[in-house]
């Protein structure tokens, strides 16, 4: 390719899928769009394979790192959502200052690389889940960017409704735990800084993905390589490499650190510097001081997957021990064990929940499930024809299933508490759970005089929890859905409602 080509095409592809994956957590793409931003994340594919063996997940998965075996790691350039974060930081910064060639933090990004891989190992994802650069984007983009876009959202909708155009619909402001803000805060502190001071130094020394595909880059065959004959060691590519992997000095570019920006290529006054198939045979730096290779480093990569494989197919399939009863977990998730052990909490669920039921999580699953999306019926219920957390998780936490079959799975089962019921207490008409029951589980039945209050049939529930979220008894609620830990099948109501898509407590004012 001529000069800046290279460049353009990098470019092209980071704007491509940073807007597409930003676009999928608004529920604004096609759902074979949709799929198209998904499926180019390696951590998703890495939990799909490593739990299930899932054959598109390791072919994709396969495909991925064997392009990054070829061209290095274009991933972190081309396709990474929290790259393209970071390079608006960036280009913020751009001006105020330039790069210099650092020497790699070896010690720090591998032992956040191992302690990431022993997280995985040992079933918990919590580590995964706040660095893994897919789902970090997504808690950025679900605490940071969501409420903006929903007050202007909201703004524009009422100027239009106000002229009688509606064509916008109001967006539900998210709400925000201001515990689970601080491990996010803190993460996002740290990448800012990083990326206004030292680049992509957060990629290279904290991304344990970033790490991983830096070693496999260490012998790919087509490498950013300076000409020593022609290079005039001028600097100027030193200074515009965001990776801080150009050596100008001793003419020699470290392409384990190296993200592909192809900055250094547009820049060099002499075309020193190629993108080439490489031809020298000499080990890198890393790997002197390491005295490691990718070849090794697959192998034990391998070891440590085989082994986990083992344990996970030995190891007792028992739900995690709480002590209390845990949230409902979202249908399609098949267990709370299961969905722990899948769930990165990259929030593309919350996200596109429309009714606002799914929400991040504090110690909600214990420990083990620290942060990962649960069902709050305080903030909204599960629309009864909905099923978009089912189509657009990516590790298949929440496995997909049509709206028939999504239907018939109960997350939980009704439970009504007589003497909280403002019937009973108050003696006072109400019926708002009986009103927007999906599948009839709750009707009401005469009781005193004109008065009726509500009756339950537990094995036609489902545990949307659209009675609890309209329920007005306060401060506790008079119907509550029991979680089932392990999901079952709802028997078929004889008749159902179609309930109120988007119904509140504030609709029923009794």
């Amino acid at each position: 390719m001529k000069k800046g080509e290279l460049k353009l095409l990098r470019v092209s592809f980071e704007v491509f899928f940073f807007i597409f994956i930003f676009l999928s957590f608004f529920r604004l793409l096609p759902e074979k769009l949709k799929v198209i931003s998904i499926k180019s994340q390696i951590i998703p594919h890495v939990i799909s394979f490593f739990f299930e063996g899932f054959l598109l997940s390791l072919f994709l998965l396969v495909l991925l790192l064997l392009i990054t075996a070829i061209f290095g790691r274009i991933y972190c350039s081309f396709f990474c959502p929290l790259g393209g974060f970071q390079d608006i930081l960036i280009r913020i910064k751009k001006r105020g200052g330039k790069f210099n060639y650092r020497e790699p933090l070896i010690l720090i990004k591998t032992t956040i690389l191992i302690l990431a891989i022993i997280s995985l190992v040992s079933g918990s994802l919590y580590l995964i889940g706040y660095l893994d650069p897919y789902s970090f984007f997504g808690k950025i983009v679900n605490y940071l960017l969501k409420p903006f876009i929903a007050l202007i959202n909201n703004s524009v909708e009422l100027t239009l409704r106000k002229a009688h155009i509606y064509w916008l619909l109001i967006m539900r402001f998210p709400t925000l735990n201001h515990l689970t803000l601080i491990p996010f805060i803190l993460i996002l502190a740290i990448i800012i800084y990083l990326s206004l001071k030292r680049g992509r130094l957060y990629c290279n020394s904290v991304c344990p993905l970033g790490t991983f595909l830096g070693i496999l880059s260490i012998r790919c065959l087509y490498k950013i390589e300076i000409d020593k004959v022609s290079c005039t060691s001028c600097g100027i590519c030193e200074s515009v490499c965001k990776a801080e992997c150009i050596n100008s000095k001793d003419k020699t570019v470290d392409n384990s650190s190296c993200i592909r920006c192809f900055n250094c290529l547009n820049v060099c006054p002499s075309s020193a510097i190629k993108y080439k198939p490489s031809t020298k045979k000499k080990k890198s730096s890393i790997e002197k001081t390491q005295n490691i290779s990718r070849r090794n480093f697959i192998y034990s990569f391998l070891g440590v997957l085989g082994f986990s494989g083992i344990n996970l197919f030995l190891r007792n399939k028992k739900i995690p021990v709480v002590n209390y009863s845990p949230p409902p977990t979202p249908p399609g998730s098949i267990s709370l064990d299961k969905y722990i052990s899948k769930c990165t909490a990259c929030y593309l669920c919350v996200n596109n929940c429309p009714t606002n039921v799914l929400q991040p999580s504090l110690f909600h699953y214990g420990v083990k499930g620290v942060f990962i999306p649960h069902m709050d019926f305080y903030s909204g219920y599960c629309s009864y024809e909905c099923t978009r957390c089912l189509e657009v998780c990516p590790t298949d936490a929440i496995m997909p299933h049509t709206k028939e079959e999504k239907q018939k799975i109960q997350i939980g089962r009704v439970n009504f508490i007589k003497d909280y019921c403002v019937v009973y207490r108050n003696e006072t008409n109400c019926g708002a759970c009986a009103e927007i029951c999906p599948t009839a589980a709750v009707t009401m039945t005469p009781y005193k005089g004109v008065l009726r209050i509500p009756t339950t049939k537990p094995s036609i529930c489902i545990g949307c929890g659209a009675c609890q979220n309209v329920c007005p008894a306060k401060p506790k609620k008079a119907i509550v859905v029991e979680t089932n830990l392990v999901h079952k099948e709802a028997k078929t109501p004889k008749r159902k409602r179609a309930g109120r898509i988007n119904a509140t407590p504030e609709d029923f004012p009794f």
